[in-house]
């Protein structure tokens, strides 16, 4: 395989591309759609990466990054442009319900807060973490943060990709690239836990892949951590790991036919790397024993009774306490064993099936004839795959990748669509799609003028490492060596409520009435664009509230998620920007509000401001 070096320094190229796209104004009726699944789109972008994969020297590598960038970048762009609202982003930009939770987490981790009161965050508090680390390097910006995440979106999706470009040629790593991007398209621009699960587990596939080719334990103990991280992120496919810890015994076999002492050890690694990556770290940020993966509690419920939902158990038992949950679907188990296969034998379907649950992202919410082509395409292409990795199964790279799959499909149960879709297995997906892209293109068929993925460390390990550091290290030391909670003496009058909060260029958005000066990308957000880019205008009220309450001011309005250092507790400000006396800098605001509660939200709607908050912080 030919070996072709770059200089680190000329990545930067694509990576700046994508900051130069993002923030050139493109109307949203072009990037619109970049934002769905469309036939066209999908054959088009398996194309554009065939070329750019097929490119000749150094243009192989730069060109796939190109496109990639291109591609989030324009995703990205139509939710910055339109002023996108739906149930987990507010003016494209702001985070809401399971994004407002995360956003609450790691708002808290900056205050130097235990991360206790934010909900899903305590279920899942490395995305928090990770997004904690992100907003401390932006100054809180996190206009510049939702687009760093989208870009090591990409990154993870060039990194894999190439390794499989690398082993089994361009046809392939096309059809796998562009598998992975419809994927996590419709989660870009999001401050979801799934992407950094889909990160994680792209980069860690790519290392797992080196390392079964060279057999370095290094490669392997950092493939391994950053996967784990991966499937952690939003608990996913578990059981991908004691196949690895199998398939780690037949590859370090040396002389004999297995190596139980290797697998053994593997196993074990393996254990001590989760305890030290799930209750270890919860416990290192504040969060009580036993709150990290509460939620799966549900699911197994759900299960047990034939495949209900994780719905089920909050409505039938009027609990959220996990080991209340367990008790009770084990009692149920033991008195109907086969309702536990009537679940199980649900979920293969629907994660097969096509359908909004299904694992292929090719509906698009419509089935017609040729989404229906396209999924017994892929379905094909699953079966041949997995025949031509069977019968390689001596090779280290295809053991490696049917092990994974043999995970993959025995987590689904666990993992019911029903409860999430395909987006539990966002940490897994690229061994999932690994099996395709191996139909697709044949059995180790490289490449010959590949690159070796080696000789690019920058690339290749130090990325997974960085990224390990943003999500371990980082957040740890932000809680310890933050200011922790203040009390300052505020007096409010009648029914309004003091606040102290911190806002930061790029954190909010402003619902302008008027448009006659133009207005968008965020965070200036045209209130028609908010109002007719709504998916949830019918049925939410806290999007009904904002709209009327703008319209009755008739000025513009800043939109502020942030926590109330005062009561630790998270809201939505609502503040008419001529109250603002600096309005375009990064300041403490204190002052008096009054609470308005919509079903699910709270908004403090801002009526006076006290001059010089920051003096109340200092010192």
């Amino acid at each position: 395989m030919k070996a072709v070096k770059l200089n680190g320094l000329v990545f930067l190229v694509p990576l700046l591309l994508f900051w130069l796209i993002l923030f050139f104004r493109f109307p949203a009726s072009f990037s619109r759609y970049f934002h769905i699944y469309s036939p066209g789109l999908f054959l088009a972008v398996i194309i554009l990466y065939f070329v750019a994969f097929s490119s000749p020297g150094k243009a192989r590598e730069l060109l796939p990054l190109a496109l990639t960038m291109t591609l989030v970048s324009l995703t990205l762009s139509y939710l910055w442009g339109s002023g996108f609202s739906d149930n987990f982003v507010i003016g494209g930009l702001l985070p809401y319900k399971d994004g407002k939770n995360y956003y609450f987490g790691a708002n808290l981790l900056l205050n130097g807060l235990a991360m206790v009161k934010a909900g899903q965050a305590t279920e899942r508090p490395l995305f928090p973490g990770f997004l904690a680390s992100l907003l401390m390097l932006t100054g809180n910006n996190l206009r510049l943060t939702i687009g760093l995440i989208v870009q090591l979106t990409g990154i993870g999706i060039y990194f894999s990709a190439r390794q499989v470009r690398n082993t089994f040629g361009v046809l392939a790593s096309s059809l796998f690239a562009s598998l992975l991007y419809f994927y996590i398209q419709p989660l870009l621009g999001y401050s979801l836990s799934e992407l950094l699960g889909f990160i994680a587990g792209c980069l860690g596939f790519a290392m797992l892949l080196l390392a079964s080719t060279h057999l370095r334990k290094a490669d392997l103990l950092l493939g391994t951590t950053i996967f784990l991280v991966g499937v952690s992120a939003r608990a996913g496919a578990f059981l991908i790991f004691p196949m690895l810890a199998i398939w780690v015994g037949w590859v370090f076999r040396g002389a004999e036919r297995y190596s139980w002492k290797s697998a053994i050890y593997a196993l074990v690694l393996i254990a001590i790397l989760y305890f030290a990556i799930n209750p270890l770290y919860s416990r290192s940020l504040g969060i009580p024993s036993g709150s990290s993966f509460g939620n799966f509690s549900y699911a197994i419920y759900g299960q047990v009774h034939g495949g209900t939902g994780w719905h089920s158990a909050i409505e039938e038992l009027g609990t959220r306490d996990p080991v209340v949950v367990y008790r009770f679907a084990f009692e149920f188990f033991l008195k109907h064993p086969f309702s536990l296969l009537i679940g199980f034998a649900k979920a293969y379907r629907d994660f097969f099936l096509l359908g909004d649950r299904s694992i292929f992202p090719f509906s698009g919410g419509q089935q017609n004839i040729l989404t229906i082509i396209v999924w017994l395409g892929m379905l094909g292409l699953l079966v041949r795959g997995m025949i031509r990795l069977v019968r390689g199964v001596r090779s280290n790279m295809e053991s490696l990748l049917l092990a994974a799959f043999i995970g993959i499909f025995l987590s689904i149960p666990f993992l019911p669509p029903i409860d999430g879709g395909s987006r539990f297995h966002a940490g897994s997906m690229a061994f999932f799609f690994a099996p395709l892209a191996v139909g697709a293109r044949g059995l180790r068929k490289p490449d010959p003028e590949g690159t070796q993925l080696e000789n690019d460390p920058i690339l290749s390990r130090y990325a997974p490492a960085l990224l390990l550091a943003l999500v371990l290290i980082f957040p740890v030391g932000i809680r310890f060596l933050s200011r922790g909670p203040v009390n300052p003496a505020l007096q409010c009058t009648g029914e309004q409520q003091p606040f102290l909060i911190d806002s930061y260029p790029g954190s909010y958005i402003d619902l302008e009435v008027d448009r006659s000066q133009g207005c968008g990308p965020v965070p200036q957000v045209c209130l028609a664009d908010f109002e007719s880019n709504n998916t949830e205008l019918v049925t939410d009220d806290f999007y009904q509230f904002l709209i009327s309450s703008v319209k009755d001011d008739g000025d513009t309005v800043r939109i502020i998620p942030a926590v109330d250092v005062i009561q630790d507790r998270f809201h939505y400000f609502y503040i008419p920007l001529n109250i603002l006396t600096n309005p375009n800098l990064s300041n403490s605001m204190a002052g008096c509000a009054v609470e308005t509660k919509t079903k699910d939200q709270s908004i403090f709607q801002v009526e006076f401001l006290f001059p010089n908050a920051d003096l109340i912080l200092s010192p």
